[in-house]
């Protein structure tokens, strides 16, 4: 029986073997799992749809039922979604951060990268996903490493008895067990929070009343 690949990491300071590995395993086509400022994220190019959707699979979860994606700036957010005074608010106000924005999409991406003409976007603060996106020549889903539904693992160990050797690369910090990002709907006038997580809905009223 072979054994899932894992491989430990400094969550704040990455070492370059892991980087190397994890850099390697998405140029080609694979999936990874890695930490956020939150918890552990499945991730693979969104340019590979065929492995977006064996990523799904994994997890169990519908093609109806969208993703996120990881850009690398407060500029990539409009590159991808139709930006308005909430969303930009927002996103100077908490991002780089655990916050998920859903915008309208400019992109034609199939489901489930776009859902009913909706993005979601995540622009990271933890040194991995910041690392992986310079060294990476497309953006990456931002979905976390659970089965559809479930509770999502504090462990890789959890993690790697879920997926096993489908994943091509753990990459290892310890337990993570910070609150999930904030979902933040501002598709439309005003805006809905889709997932409670890390950012509170009081902190974002205060934010945008003030």
């Amino acid at each position: 029986m072979i054994n899932p690949l894992i491989l430990a990491i400094d969550q704040f300071r990455p070492e370059e073997k892991a980087m190397s590995m994890a850099t390697q395993v998405l140029e080609t086509g694979g999936i990874l799992v890695a930490p956020t400022e939150t918890r552990y994220g499945l991730m693979t190019r969104i340019d590979n749809i065929d492995t977006v959707e064996r990523l799904f699979a994994l997890k169990k979860r519908e093609k109806y039922l969208p993703t996120a994606i990881f850009v690398r700036s407060h500029d990539e957010i409009e590159d991808f979604g139709f930006g308005n005074p909430i969303s930009r608010k927002l996103a100077k106000r908490f991002l780089p951060g655990p916050m998920t924005l859903i915008l309208r999409t400019k992109k034609l991406y199939p489901p489930p990268i776009v859902v009913d003409g909706k993005i979601g976007i995540r622009y990271s603060s933890a040194a991995i996903v910041k690392g992986l996106l310079k060294r990476v020549s497309s953006n990456l889903t931002a979905t976390s490493a659970n089965l559809s539904g479930k509770e999502s693992p504090k462990t890789i160990s959890e993690i790697a008895s879920l997926f096993k050797t489908e994943v091509a690369l753990y990459l290892d910090a310890g337990p993570l067990a910070a609150a999930p990002s904030t979902v933040v709907d501002c598709s439309a006038d005003g805006f809905v929070i889709r997932r409670h997580g890390a950012i509170s809905e009081e902190e974002i009223k205060e934010n945008l009343d003030g």
